[in-house]
């Protein structure tokens, strides 16, 4: 069980590194076509330039904050926070619109809204259980 609850939050960690690095490196990549489809979607229109910048800038410290041991619980929160807006506005969009594009890029591109909502509702429970197990982890290493 020692092994576990040390190995876990490093491999969650790592997960979302990789998950965020890839999300921000595509939304870069295609960051005209991203900014556009942001301008489409419902509460977005205004903003879609400073949404897409604001998500891609903590999309990348939420990386910088997991590589480095000593921020990487508060990373796991902002990738808790930062999951939890995306689930809400997830639900928002799944009561409120229909047949709205999604602005998901690369491997996600084909994912419907209710697959979207799925998977960040997943990540959500994902990020939760690192922060559990780091917490856990640091517990039992002050005892």
């Amino acid at each position: 069980m020692k092994n576990v609850i040390k190995i876990l939050p490093f491999t969650i960690s790592l997960f979302f590194v990789l998950l965020w690095s890839y999300a921000a490196i595509s939304k870069i990549i295609v960051f005209r076509n991203f900014r556009s489809q942001l301008g489409q979607s419902p509460g977005l229109e205004a903003y879609p330039g400073l949404v897409a910048s604001g998500l891609i800038f903590l999309q990348l410290l939420a990386i910088g904050m997991i590589c480095y041991r000593s921020y990487r619980l508060l990373g796991l929160w902002m990738t808790f926070g930062i999951v939890t807006v995306f689930t809400g506005y997830n639900g928002f969009i799944l009561m409120d619109s229909n047949n709205l594009p999604c602005t998901c890029i690369g491997v996600f591109e084909k994912m419907t809204w209710k697959g979207n909502l799925n998977l960040n509702m997943g990540l959500m429970i994902t990020a939760l259980v690192g922060i559990i197990s780091m917490k856990a982890g640091r517990s039992k290493m002050k005892k």
